[in-house]
C-alpha cells in the first residue's frame, strides 16, 4: 500500500498544470475520476481547495497549505525510499550538496576522485551560490550538505565541521603591494578594488572594516563571481579580499599573492560544513560528509 494516497498525488498533480482534463491526461484516467477525488478530499478536510475560473483551476489558501504538505511529503518519501535502496549498495546512491564558486571546483574534483578510485557509484548534484541562497536549499531539505562561510545558527542546521577562515587581500605578483608580509588597510587605500556584492560575505567584512578606517578606496568592478574577482586580480592589477579557501589553488601557480590584515579589527568568518539537523544522511551522503570534512581540515586558514 503506498504511504501517500493516489488522492494527495493526484491533487499535487492538478496544482502544478492548473486543470483536471490536463492531469487526467497525465495520469491516463478519466477527468471524472480525477474531479471526485478532489470532491473527497474537499469533503473530507471542509474547506475548498480550488476556485473553479473560466480557464482553469487557482489553489485557494487552504488549498496551497496542503499541496505544500503534499509537496513535502513526497519528497520526503522519495529521499526514504532512496535511503532504504542504498542500505542495500552503501556505495551507491545520490547526494545533493552546496559550495561557493571560490573552492566548488577544487572540492567537486577531489570528491570525483576518490569516488572513483574506490568505485562508488554515486551521484551528484551540485549547487554553487552564495551563503543565504545555499542555507535557504539546505533548511528546505533540497540540498543535503552544505559548505559556506558564516552559516547563521538555525534549529534546523547541524555543524558538522567547521575552520577559521581570516581574510587578507589577493594581488597579482606583479602589483606594487605584492612583497609585504602583512598589509593594513589604509595601505591599500590608493589602489583600485574589486568589490564583491552583497551575496558575499566578504562584502559585509569589506564594508565594517572600510567604516571603521573611514577609507572609501577606489573600486572598478563589483561582483558576485570570486572568479572574475581573480581574473581582474591576474590581469587587471585589481585588489581583492578574500580568504586563504577561497584562493589556496591559484597560489600553488605563482600568478598571485595572499598577504594577511595587520588589523586586528579585520576579522573574518568560519567555513562550515552543514547539514540539516532533523534529516538522516544516506549512506553515500554520509561518505561525501567525510570527504568534505577531511577536504576542510586540509584548507589552509591563516
Amino acid at each position: 500500500m503506498p504511504l501517500i494516497s493516489p488522492a494527495a498525488s493526484w491533487l499535487s498533480l492538478v496544482a502544478k498544470v492548473g486543470s483536471i482534463r490536463r492531469a487526467a491526461v497525465q495520469l491516463n484516467v478519466s477527468p471524472s475520476a480525477v474531479n471526485r477525488q478532489i470532491l473527497k478530499l474537499e469533503a473530507e478536510y471542509g474547506a475548498e481547495l480550488f476556485e473553479r475560473l473560466p480557464r482553469g483551476l487557482r489553489l485557494t489558501e487552504a488549498g496551497r497549505i496542503l499541496v505544500a504538505d503534499i509537496d513535502r511529503w513526497q519528497h520526503d518519501h522519495a529521499r526514504t525510499l532512496q535511503g532504504l535502496a542504498e542500505l542495500r549498495s552503501p556505495v551507491r546512491g545520490h547526494a545533493a550538496i552546496g559550495l561557493m564558486e571560490s573552492f566548488g571546483r577544487a572540492m567537486v574534483s577531489s570528491l570525483m576522485t576518490h569516488m572513483a578510485e574506490r568505485h562508488f557509484q554515486v551521484s551528484l548534484d551540485v549547487f554553487i551560490g552564495g551563503t543565504e541562497e545555499i542555507v535557504g536549499r539546505l533548511v528546505a531539505r533540497k540540498l543535503d550538505l552544505a559548505v559556506c562561510y558564516a552559516v547563521p545558527r538555525q534549529p534546523d542546521i547541524q555543524f558538522l565541521a567547521r575552520v577559521p577562515s581570516n581574510p587578507g587581500i589577493v594581488v597579482a605578483r606583479g602589483h606594487p603591494l605584492a612583497n609585504r608580509k602583512s598589509i593594513r588597510l589604509a595601505d591599500c587605500a590608493r589602489h583600485s578594488f574589486v568589490l564583491p556584492d552583497g551575496s558575499l560575505t566578504s562584502r559585509g567584512i569589506l564594508d565594517r572594516a572600510l567604516r571603521r578606517a573611514g577609507l572609501h578606496p577606489a573600486a572598478m568592478v563589483t561582483t558576485n563571481s570570486i572568479e572574475v574577482m581573480k581574473t581582474l586580480v591576474r590581469e587587471h592589477g585589481q585588489i581583492a579580499l578574500l580568504a586563504l579557501p577561497d584562493i589556496h589553488p591559484d597560489l600553488l601557480d605563482g600568478e598571485v599573492v595572499y598577504i594577511p590584515f595587520a588589523d586586528r579589527n579585520v576579522r573574518g568568518s568560519s567555513l562550515s560544513l552543514v547539514a540539516h539537523r532533523h534529516v538522516r544522511l544516506s549512506p553515500a551522503a554520509t561518505m561525501v560528509a567525510d570527504h568534505l570534512k577531511d577536504q576542510l581540515q586540509r584548507l589552509p586558514v591563516k
